[in-house]
């Protein structure tokens, strides 16, 4: 692990939540507007984890993500201020380019079918990056400045300085992290094609 970082990736903070508990270890993404070609790249392999309410909707997650969305939105911050606490290192990533292989992950994350069919379809190739994450955790979150650059539909940010990682712990053990890992390895029953 990197012993200090700037990056950061945005995520729901709903999602973020779940990733920083241990309760999912699975990134599904496409890409953002702003981002080149609209197109995504898994372009860091460390990353701190940004929160972010913009285009949450209690529709995109599962019934069992509902309380989460809840309790997420009543501790929003002051839209000033960014709470930063769990950093991810990416264990394994692929491109998803088939529903069949879409519908093996279902049990590991808790966005709706109705979410993740939206995000497959969009733009001018179907399909989806897995990114699978071992995430860490600050004993308590570090509050940065939400600078108004960080906005827009966009996966990656760069803070303007650099944060130290020495006091980050995982949050599974070795054991647990990777029996999760296994999990999905099984449900795509070897599938991992190639990053693009």
């Amino acid at each position: 692990m990197l012993e200090s970082n700037r990056i950061a990736f945005k995520e729901w903070a709903s999602v973020v939540e779940v990733l920083g508990k241990g309760e999912q270890i699975l990134i599904l993404r496409k890409g953002g507007i702003h981002e080149k070609g609209k197109k995504f790249d898994v372009a860091h392999e460390e990353f701190f984890l940004f929160p972010t309410s913009e285009h949450q909707n209690p529709k995109d997650l599962k019934p069992e993500g509902a309380g989460i969305l809840e309790r997420v939105l009543a501790n929003r911050p002051e839209p000033n201020v960014l709470p930063i606490q769990y950093y991810s290192v990416v264990e394994d990533s692929f491109w998803i380019s088939d529903e069949k292989t879409l519908h093996s992950l279902n049990p590991f994350h808790i966005w709706s079918w109705e979410c993740i069919k939206a995000r497959y379809e969009w733009g001018e190739e179907k399909g989806l990056f897995g990114i699978v994450i071992r995430a860490y955790a600050y004993p308590e979150p570090l509050k940065l400045e939400n600078l108004k650059r960080y906005g827009g539909c966009r996966s990656w940010v760069e803070f303007d300085s650099l944060l130290q990682t020495s006091s980050l712990v995982p949050v599974l053990s070795d054991s647990r992290f990777m029996g999760r890992k296994k999990e999905i390895e099984k449900a795509l029953k070897g599938y991992l094609a190639p990053r693009s």
